[in-house]
Parts: structure tokens; C-alpha cells; sequence
């Protein structure tokens, strides 16, 4: 699953530190975590993420972006990475109104004063993500059918003879015509855990772990193997950081 990656460009390291604080809170609010679901890179000066993304203009589905920068300025910038095709989102942030006609050909997202307002600040990315993020969806064959389904609603999966099931919120469950080794690959992101040879659990459906088993949050139990125990506990506490 892509994460969502946030550029803030902000020359003062306080007010970058206090809308990165914010930023985070408002996605962890709603459910993505750090470093799994979502990235967010601070730079001090336009030039290293200029450089950045002249070699991938897709680097960052959305710029925080502060306009009066020490030796430089934000709307020139954003000038630039449109230029070279660069179509992430942008929300000026900045404690200046006199800039606000002078943004709309760089067509950003917003535009907010500082210091930033928080729910200002959340309706605004929350837009973004419905209108410009869309976390990867996987297309699971069902009674001959495709049929998608998103991964984050995937408590576990488990070999069922020479098919798969896969056990959704809810109670639902999806007999797959693929075998459970060559479903495996399609479900290889951090957040999912082979605990037993035929087992992959969501890690983020975890209650309880012990040695030997898991609880989901729906309350059900699953075993985990001997020889998965080490690996089982390593992942789980990466997740969970």
C-alpha cells in the first residue's frame, strides 16, 4: 500500500516542528500510521527538495510550503515544480496575506496563516486525501469475479485446501482461487505478519499478543507457530512504534 508523503518546507525550525506535530496528529487521527501509511520529510531550504524532485516529480503527494524563505521565496518554488510537471498538492503556510492573489497560478490546495489552526489545517488535508490520495486496492478473484477489496478492512488470511480465505471486518469471508503461497506477495506490506505457515494476520487488527497465540480486535484467537514466535514479536513491536 503507498504511503502518503508530505514535504514541509519551512525555514523556521519551530514553526516546521509545530505544523509537522500537527500534520501528524490530524493523519494519526485518522487512522494511518507513521512510517507505514504515511512519510513526512522537513527541509529547512528549497534547494535539497527542489533537487529531490527534479529527479522525481512525484515525490511527495503534498507540500506544506512556507513563502518567505531566507534567500529565496516559496512561490517561486512552486513555480518551478510546476514546470517539471510536478502535480503533488500545496498548502501555503505563511504569516503574510499579501501573497494570497499573487499564489493562484502555482493552483494550490490552500492557502493558511500562521500559526496555523489546526481544524482549518485537518479539513484542508482531509479534502487532499478524498480528492488526491487513494491507498492501493487489491483485486482479489472471488467465485470467478474480480472483486476489490481495500487491505486496511483484511483481518487475516489463511490457506483453506487449494484456496485461500481471507477474513474481512465484519465477519465476511472471501474463498480466493489462488493458493495461499501465491496470494502471500499481495499481501507483503509492513503491516501484514506470517505468524504461522498458513496464517497472515493485519498486524494493525492486533489486541493481544503472547508467545504462542494472538487475539484480533473482534476477539478471536490465532495461533503462532514456534519458529515464527522471534520474527512475530520483531515485527509487531516495529508496528506498533
Amino acid at each position: 500500500m503507498p504511503m502518503y508523503r508530505v514535504a514541509i518546507c519551512d525555514d523556521e525550525p519551530h514553526a516546521a516542528e509545530q505544523n509537522e506535530a500537527m500534520l501528524c496528529q490530524i493523519l494519526e487521527d485518522r487512522g494511518l500510521k507513521r512510517d507505514i501509511d504515511y512519510s513526512v520529510h522537513c527541509f529547512s531550504s528549497p534547494v535539497p527538495l527542489l533537487a529531490q524532485m527534479e529527479k522525481q516529480p512525484s515525490a511527495f503527494h503534498l507540500l506544506l510550503l512556507d513563502i518567505k524563505l531566507e534567500n529565496d521565496n516559496g512561490l517561486s518554488l512552486a513555480a518551478h515544480l510546476r514546470e517539471i510537471d510536478a502535480d503533488c498538492s500545496i498548502i501555503y503556510i505563511t504569516a503574510y496575506r499579501d501573497y494570497v492573489f499573487d499564489c493562484f497560478d502555482t493552483r494550490p490546495l490552500h492557502y493558511l496563516l500562521k500559526p496555523v489552526d489546526q481544524e482549518r489545517l485537518a479539513r484542508v488535508i482531509g479534502r487532499d486525501l478524498e480528492e488526491n490520495y487513494h491507498p492501493e486496492q487489491i483485486k482479489l478473484m472471488v467465485d470467478g469475479c474480480w472483486q476489490t477489496v481495500d487491505a486496511r478492512n483484511i483481518l487475516y488470511a489463511e490457506a483453506a485446501s487449494h484456496k485461500s480465505a481471507v477474513h474481512l471486518q465484519g465477519g465476511k469471508v472471501l474463498y480466493i482461487n489462488q493458493n495461499f503461497s501465491d496470494l502471500l506477495p499481495r499481501l507483503n506490506g509492513k503491516r501484514f505478519c506470517r505468524i504461522h505457515f498458513s496464517i497472515l494476520v493485519n498486524l494493525e487488527h492486533v489486541y493481544r499478543l503472547t508467545d504462542s497465540a494472538l487475539t484480533l480486535d473482534d476477539g478471536r484467537e490465532l495461533p503462532v507457530s514456534r519458529s515464527r514466535q522471534k520474527e512475530v514479536k520483531r515485527q509487531y513491536i516495529a508496528f506498533i512504534k
